[in-house]
C-alpha cells in the first residue's frame, strides 16, 4: 500500500462577490498544466435551490515526479448562495456569479504509489530502509516543491479572486 504523507493542510480561502467561475476553472486547469500536473476531478456536482445555486467540485492534481514520488494537490471548491448578474464592463456586457466561494487546499505526497514494495515483507521491510537512508534526500525536496506549488496556486487563486471587487 503506497504511504501517504499530508504536508500542507487546510489552507483556505474565502471570497465573497462576484466572480466568474469559468475563467477561475481556466485559470486553476491552465496553473496546472504549465507545471506538468495532469487532472482528475473527484467530484462535480450543481445543486439549485429557491435561492440561489450551489456547486461542490474536487480537483485532484497530480504529478508522478518518478516511479516512487507522486505530488497532489487537492482543491475542494464550495459555491453557495449563487446568483446570476449581468455586468457591463467597458464596454461589455458580463455574466458573474455573485455568492460565496471557499477553496481548501491539501497537498500530498505519495510514495510507492505503484505498490511494487509490498509484496513480501522482506520486501517491505527493504522499503523502509531504502526510505530512510537512500531516497530522503528526494522526498525532502519533493515535499518542499509540493508545499511551494500549493502555496502559488492559492496565491493565483486569492490575487484572480480580489480583480473582481466590483458591487451591484
Amino acid at each position: 500500500m503506497a504511504e501517504k504523507k499530508i504536508v500542507y493542510q487546510d489552507k483556505i480561502v474565502s471570497f465573497q462577490g462576484l466572480f466568474n467561475i469559468k475563467d477561475l476553472f481556466r485559470l486553476i486547469c491552465k496553473w496546472f498544466s504549465e507545471r506538468g500536473y495532469d487532472m482528475f476531478e473527484n467530484k462535480n456536482y450543481e445543486e439549485v435551490y429557491e435561492d440561489g445555486k450551489k456547486i461542490i467540485c474536487e480537483l485532484i492534481p497530480y504529478k508522478k515526479v518518478t516511479d516512487y514520488h507522486k505530488l497532489e494537490i487537492r482543491l475542494f471548491i464550495t459555491c453557495e448562495n449563487l446568483k446570476e448578474v449581468e455586468l457591463e464592463l467597458k464596454g461589455v456586457r458580463q455574466k458573474l456569479l455573485k455568492g460565496d466561494i471557499d477553496i481548501a487546499f491539501d497537498a500530498i505526497l505519495e510514495t510507492d504509489y505503484e505498490n511494487r514494495w509490498e509484496g513480501r515483507p522482506t520486501h517491505y521491510f527493504y522499503r523502509a530502509i531504502v526510505d530512510k537512508f537512500v531516497y530522503k534526500s528526494y522526498t525532502d525536496k519533493y515535499e518542499q516543491e509540493l508545499v511551494r506549488d500549493a502555496k502559488e496556486v492559492q496565491e493565483e487563486i486569492k490575487a484572480y479572486l480580489n480583480m473582481f471587487r466590483y458591487s451591484v
